[in-house]
């Protein structure tokens, strides 16, 4: 018995997609961008459970408004420290790219102030460069795809997977090429049944 099975991608609804485009792929930045402001957070805790400890056993602050002072400001940092963190991690994973037959869209989130969307579309695309310029981005296998057109240039940094997402535009750009250059309109190519098809329909 032969069971066959499919992997569609499923259609996904997003901010300035076009009724016509088709959704192909969608990722984050790598992980990696997450490990300094990890690192910081880390940091800041050590430091901050440190001077409490020094506040209250081996050189104990006898002055309760001194001590008091002293908690109030570590709460603080403490408080500063991760929000700082969780805005970084919120920004990380609110950051998007999407990529559809048409066009490729950077969509930059923040909590409160940024909220952008760059695209550009894959015909108008003249060059597309990968750079990976280091052993750790060579090691953990992401980089920079860097999409140039007639007066824009989209540079995709933190990459992950970055071979498998360069070979995917580039087919895209070609697909999009054959199907939209060669006289076929957007929204057509679907909707254009195949000689084939309608020979056999004839």
């Amino acid at each position: 018995m032969v069971i066959e099975t499919t992997c569609d991608v499923p259609d996904v609804s997003f901010q300035g997609k076009h009724a016509d485009e088709e959704f192909h792929l969608y990722y984050h930045q790598h992980w990696i961008r997450l490990l300094w402001p990890l690192t910081k957070l880390l940091a800041w805790n050590v430091l901050i459970a440190g001077l409490t400890i020094l506040t209250f056993f081996p050189f104990s602050v006898e002055d309760e408004m001194t001590r008091h002072m002293l908690l109030t400001l570590l709460t603080i940092f403490f408080l500063f420290a991760h929000f700082e963190f969780l805005s970084r991690f919120y920004r990380h994973f609110l950051c998007v790219i999407v990529v559809t037959d048409r066009r490729v869209h950077r969509i930059k989130k923040s909590l409160f102030t940024i909220d952008d969307h760059q695209s550009i579309d894959l015909l108008m695309l003249q060059d597309i460069a990968k750079r990976q310029h280091s052993l750790v981005q060579k090691i953990f296998g992401f980089g920079t795809i860097i999409l140039e057109a007639q007066e824009t240039v989209l540079r995709l940094h933190f990459t992950p997977h970055i071979s498998e997402k360069y070979d995917t535009i580039v087919r895209l750009k070609e697909e999009a090429r054959m199907a939209y250059g060669g006289g076929v309109r957007y929204g057509e190519r679907h909707a254009r049944p195949s000689r084939k098809i309608a020979a056999e329909h004839g």
